[in-house]
């Protein structure tokens, strides 16, 4: 059995939260789209849907990016002020 810590839980939780919203977001644009073309405007909105579908990944991938790395950033400033605080020799 996987055994998770609260704050992998936290951001499982989180992620879940964040799909869920994406999912009725999306829903919501192709409930758009099809309505759309129900009015008899032919093939107007089919064309842009695979167009919405790349704009959400690649915005998501470049939004996870630049978390992850401002996350790392901010971990190894404190990291590093910590040892600086720590550190007793004097050059």
């Amino acid at each position: 059995m996987i055994s998770m810590n609260k704050t992998t839980f936290l951001k499982v939780i989180i992620w879940l939260i964040i799909g869920i919203i994406l999912y009725f977001v999306m829903e919501a644009i192709i409930g758009e789209a099809v309505s759309a073309n129900i009015g008899g405007q032919g093939k107007g909105n089919d064309e842009m849907f695979p167009f919405y579908w790349l704009l959400i990944i690649v915005g998501g991938i470049i939004a996870s990016t630049l978390s992850y790395v401002s996350w790392r950033k901010y971990k190894g400033e404190k990291n590093e002020k910590r040892v600086e605080d720590n550190d007793k020799s004097i050059d």
